[in-house]
């Protein structure tokens, strides 16, 4: 009986130490991995700057599945930016946008929902006026502090993938995210695609006039982000606009786009004079696509990445994507 047990035993310990070493291999074969589990439907309302949009998606076998989308272009940025706070006008259209999408989550039964509110809600000075539409309508919503912001982008990005640089060009903000050994790490600023064309290709004469002085602003945020480098890969979040354009695409979820193909774009647009510049400018649009063809180029550059991946998922999905994805 001894024999047997001990016998057991030995076989038992072998089978653990094999176990162990599968697992080490796992984890060297696999260093991005994260624990993950399905979220099942949630109703998710990206309260943007410029745009809202509302999500329904899930979580499901670690990978995000969108079932419905809406956008909505509100400019509370533009409104706020007037005087510091929210007119008592955008208010209230803010209130009907938010009660006509909680009747679209409760017209599909979804009980879950949350929302998040960006760069244009965190400066107003009547912030709190929001977050008592929000409670009325008892839905649970964030202002979210740029820290907060970063860490949606990196999760809306990655679906919570470890050790990679992560860009969010929004219409007030930009966000430069990783998570890897040390956390997060990133940087926020004021220079988004929205901001950036009113203060510098609005008013120039010619796009180099344009794209050297924004060039000239963005470089000392980038030069700073020395973590954006070396990392698993390059990572865009409201940047397939640019990409749709740029290699004439109607979606350009997943897609990636090379260095060499943006700066070519860029030689080009430096090449117009100034008529067809102005006739440019005239374009639906081109507030969004100028300015972020221009971060593209720098960023790539800066940063040392030969590419970048664009994914077509609001900020909003971070709040599903954390509810099913723990970093490790």
């Amino acid at each position: 009986m001894h024999d047997e047990i001990g016998s057991a035993s030995t076989q038992g310990t072998k089978q653990d130490g094999l176990m162990i070493l599968l697992i080490l291999f796992v984890s060297l074969l696999f260093p991005v991995a994260v624990m993950s589990s399905d979220t099942g439907l949630v109703c998710a309302i990206d309260m943007g700057s410029t745009n809202f949009k509302l999500m329904l998606g899930e979580m499901k076998g670690g990978a995000y599945v969108q079932h419905h989308y809406m956008k909505d272009r509100l400019a509370v940025g533009n409104d706020m930016v007037k005087t510091g706070v929210i007119s008592s006008a955008k208010l209230k259209e803010i209130r009907r946008k938010l009660e006509a999408y909680l009747a679209v989550c409760d017209s599909k039964g979804v009980l879950a929902r949350s929302a998040v509110a960006t760069a244009a809600f965190r400066e107003a000075k009547n912030q709190a006026a929001v977050k008592e539409i929000a409670k009325s309508l008892n839905l649970p919503l964030d202002i979210a502090s740029e820290k907060r912001e970063s860490q949606l982008a990196y999760l809306v990005a990655t679906l919570g993938k470890r050790n990679f640089a992560v860009l969010d060009n929004g219409s007030r903000s930009i966000e430069l995210v990783t998570y890897g050994e040390q956390g997060y790490q990133w940087s926020v600023f004021n220079l988004g695609y929205g901001i950036a064309y009113d203060r510098f290709f609005q008013p120039a004469k010619t796009f180099a006039e344009a794209n050297d002085n924004y060039r000239q602003v963005l470089a000392p945020y980038f030069i700073s982000a020395n973590f954006m480098k070396n990392r698993d890969g390059f990572v865009g979040v409201e940047m397939e606009h640019a990409v749709r354009h740029l290699l004439s695409l109607e979606r350009a979820d997943g897609v990636s786009i090379s260095q060499d193909t943006v700066s070519r774009k860029v030689a080009a647009l430096r090449a117009m004079s100034e008529t067809d510049f102005t006739q440019l400018k005239k374009v639906k649009n081109i507030e969004a696509l100028l300015p972020r063809i221009v971060v593209l180029d720098q960023s790539m550059s800066t940063f040392g990445y030969r590419e970048m991946q664009v994914f077509e998922r609001e900020l909003g999905v971070g709040l599903i994507v954390e509810k099913g994805v723990e970093l490790k």
